[in-house]
């Protein structure tokens, strides 16, 4: 429910305090802390002394030190308070006790809009707190307090002169006593010390104190000292017998008293019933800490919807940009790797006619050279018939499957070994786990030199040496012991002999009927020292993979930083993919393996089936820009996206046309951004003229040039406090670094002269967006098929051509990308100057 960050001036005082709060209602109570109260949504009523005012979104009220007030909402709300030191705020302004007049629900003020955008500058480095260094919060911090003084800071003379008026009187003596009361409130006052301090007769000051304040001393002294005790109770965890004698209560039952006239109820009852501070078991700590971070997450998707909506509105006037020259000078040939390997999932469902159609699809837009699947002897193949005394093999259904492919020009990349079909929600939570039953090492080698004997008469040896053979390994990197008491078990050598025993015996069975055929493992998915044992213990063996598999999801078991709780295991780091390859790869060197293949065999942002980021145009930029950005580095075969279709993740919680699923193509046949992604890279030519932040330029024979560029943004720190795919549909676009729309300008210079026709597609939130087309049809869930066909029809990049004339060897290409945006431009010659 709050969540506080402080900013220390000093060894033992902080300057500010901020807390973010929601439905957050509170007692009468006081402070020596100046209050800063902002409302981000909904209504709050602030009482300061018996006045009411009732606050509504973007105002914003600031309560004086000592003064009463409370807070109450019966309707669903967010706000913010800052407590700023009273001490040092009295020594920065030279005040004893500085006073402000700052209420933007009662008269507007042309300086009111200064102090919110203060406000959400300090609010926004509040919230990305690991990208900030206590230096740039102080900054943002004085700026706020300097628009606070220099408009609404009251001078000491009209405070003074306030006083006085407030009293009911002009007796200078009642301010001394109240004054004094305030100050002293903690320590055992009575009447007659009062009196005799300021030389007068008790019976003459009390007659005095009740006429000037309309209470007795007794009454306003225990006002005040309940005023900090109720703060005390509600924000602390001190017992309720220390909090009446430190405020100045002669014992316990005083306290009471006093508190249930005042409040009905006893100290100890309503502190339960808050339950703010208190020690709670641990799922209710737990549930403190999700309602906190809520709570930071309602602030983060505020600023940055705020952060949006300013540079739409400056997305009109957008400035100069710098012009990146593009010279055709050396140029290279490079290989495609990103469009051999498709994962197209569990084996079964390849029979099923909705996938094959999916399957054709791709295959005549994007053209993938390899299909990767598994679970092909699984049970519900029935290729095992075991009723007789010997094992029979009935392959009806791998042919129908294999013939598919092949009819389809994709070739089998086959995972053996009983690796089973996950659902998974996110990195902790599987849907659905579908196993197959067990075999004995004796049963698979037989079962593998039917299968090939059968294929190699069915396709043909020249076939089948062209198949990739992938053996996994069903040994999952442990998460690291903190107490190192599991650290030997950890690197312990011996824990990869029996993948390297069934590994040697099942290569040795391919490779004794199909000797071309490629053989590897084992999708890699190791760490540090762990990876570089595994493969040094891997090279130690006789028998050595083909190529090395890997999975690439980037996803980092790390905790967050000491300030705020992490809960989505979702790496950080936007270049965790180029990170871990490079890693990979010098792992390989160090075990002797440099020149061995590598192969990314599965890739995604996550391992979840459940996320609206997949439906995303996030997803499109993520994988433009880790492929552009991996391009000839670290010798990579093959990169292969995680999956082709929707259809492999569908399940009885899936009932709308997106669910989350990581497929190109949703479950109904709708190509998402991450399909139009593989369809722009195909535009691509085989040879690289360069590369740069946020584009790729190449060129196809003549005088044909592509260029891709993209607007990427990472998550920002947000993001974080969710689990992992738990946000909403309609917030797939509010977690992001910042939203800054990039103005690009590329000129190449070199090429001939004469006309171009340049093509321009636009892949964003407009154009090609199946998870914005659906939310603009308000995601519905009982889609009709004609709704369905109309989506196929328009989520489809935004395309348009022209006709330009080169005269000086050089084109310019412009444009305002917004964020998460891939465009692409072809500009082909079609006749050059005679």
């Amino acid at each position: 429910m709050i969540s506080k960050q402080n900013v220390r001036s000093s060894v033992d005082s902080n300057l500010i305090t901020i807390s973010v709060m929601n439905n957050k209602n509170s007692l009468d109570h006081a402070h020596r802390e100046v209050e800063l109260i902002y409302i981000i949504k909904g209504r709050l009523q602030v009482k300061i002394n018996n006045e009411i005012f009732l606050l509504k979104n973007s105002d914003f009220v600031v309560v004086n030190s000592n003064n009463l007030h409370s807070l109450y909402s019966d309707e669903e709300n967010l706000f913010v308070v800052l407590h700023i030191n009273q001490y040092q705020l009295s020594s920065l302004l030279s005040q004893k006790t500085p006073v402000f007049s700052c209420n933007s629900s009662q008269n507007e003020r042309n300086s009111d809009e200064e102090l919110r955008t203060n406000l959400e500058v300090l609010l926004s480095v509040y919230i990305n707190q690991n990208n900030t260094t206590e230096v740039e919060f102080f900054e943002k911090a004085f700026n706020l307090l300097l628009t606070l003084s220099r408009y609404y800071l009251k001078k000491q003379e009209q405070v003074e002169i306030e006083n006085l008026l407030a009293e009911k009187g002009p007796d200078e003596r009642t301010n001394e006593i109240l004054d004094y009361l305030q100050t002293n409130y903690r320590e055992p006052l009575t009447l007659n010390e009062v009196a005799s301090l300021h030389f007068l007769s008790v019976p003459y000051l009390s007659k005095f104190f009740k006429k000037q304040t309309g209470k007795t001393f007794s009454q306003y002294l225990n006002e005040i000292r309940l005023a900090h005790a109720v703060n005390e109770l509600l924000n602390t965890d001190k017992p309720i017998t220390r909090i009446a004698l430190d405020n100045g209560f002669p014992n316990l039952s005083a306290f009471n008293r006093v508190f249930n006239e005042k409040h009905h109820t006893k100290p100890a009852e309503y502190r339960k019933k808050m339950s703010t501070l208190t020690k709670r078991k641990d799922d209710q700590t737990e549930k403190i800490k999700i309602e906190k971070n809520e709570a930071i997450s309602e602030l983060s998707h505020y600023l940055n919807r705020t952060t949006m909506n300013e540079n739409l509105v400056a997305s009109e006037t957008f400035p100069t940009a710098e012009t990146n020259i593009i010279k055709m000078g050396k140029m290279k040939a490079f290989t495609k790797y990103w469009n051999k390997i498709i994962n197209i999932g569990y084996a079964k469902e390849l029979l099923n006619s909705d996938m094959q159609e999916q399957i054709t699809l791709l295959q005549s837009e994007i053209c993938f050279k390899y299909a990767r699947f598994w679970g092909l002897f699984g049970d519900d193949m029935h290729i095992e018939d075991r009723s007789g005394e010997t094992i029979n093999y009935n392959f009806s259904n791998t042919n129908k499957l294999l013939d598919f492919l092949i009819k389809n020009k994709l070739k089998p990349f086959i995972e053996l070994g009983p690796k089973p079909k996950i659902i998974s929600k996110s990195t902790d939570e599987v849907l659905i786990i579908q196993t197959s039953s067990e075999k004995s090492l004796e049963d698979w080698k037989n079962l593998i030199r039917a299968f090939l004997l059968h294929c190699i008469e069915r396709y043909s040896i020249e076939e089948v040496e062209t198949w990739y053979f992938e053996i996994w390994n069903q040994y999952t990197d442990p998460i690291p012991d903190e107490s190192n008491q599991d650290k030997q078990k950890e690197y312990d050598p011996s824990q990869f002999q029996e993948y390297f025993r069934i590994f040697d015996v099942l290569k040795r069975s391919i490779k004794e009927i199909v000797p071309s055929a490629k053989v590897g493992g084992c999708g890699l998915t190791l760490r540090d020292q762990l990876q570089d044992l595994f493969l040094k213990q891997w090279k130690l063996e006789e028998v050595h993979p083909d190529f090395l598999s890997i999975y690439l999801y980037p996803i980092e078991i790390a905790l967050g930083n000491n300030r705020v709780i992490k809960k989505n295991t979702q790496s950080a780091n936007p270049d965790f993919i180029k990170d871990q390859l490079n890693q990979v790869r010098k792992s390989l060197r160090k075990a002797g393996f440099e020149d061995l293949e590598l192969n990314v065999t599965e890739w995604n942002i996550s391992v979840s089936n459940r996320d609206y980021l997949n439906d995303s145009c996030y997803k499109s930029a993520y994988m433009i820009r880790n492929i552009i950005e991996n391009l000839n580095q670290n010798k990579i075969s093959m990169l292969g996206y995680w999956l082709s279709s929707d259809i492999f993740s569908d399940y009885r919680d899936s009932k709308s046309i997106l669910h989350g699923g990581a497929g190109l193509v949703t479950k109904s046949g709708i190509k998402k951004p991450s399909y139009h992604a593989f369809a722009l890279l195909k535009q691509l030519g085989d040879i690289l003229v360069e590369k740069g932040d946020g584009y790729i330029v190449t060129k196809k024979s003549g005088d044909r040039y592509q260029v891709l560029c993209y607007n990427y943004k990472h998550f920002d720190y947000s993001f974080y406090l969710h689990p992992e795919a738990s946000l909403g549909i309609n917030k797939q676009y509010e977690i992001f670094e910042n939203y800054d729309v990039l103005n690009l300008s590329l000129e190449l210079q070199g090429i001939s002269n004469g006309k171009y026709r340049v093509k321009e597609l636009r892949l964003n939130r407009s154009h090609g967006s199946v998870l914005d087309e659906w939310l603009k049809f308000g995601a519905v869930n009982d889609m009709k098929q004609d709704e369905v066909d109309y989506l196929k029809q328009i989520c489809i990049p935004y395309m348009k051509v022209e006709h330009t004339e080169v005269a000086n060897h050089s084109i310019q290409l412009k444009g305002n990308l917004e964020p998460q945006e891939v465009r692409l431009f072809e500009c082909n010659l079609l006749y050059g100057q005679i």
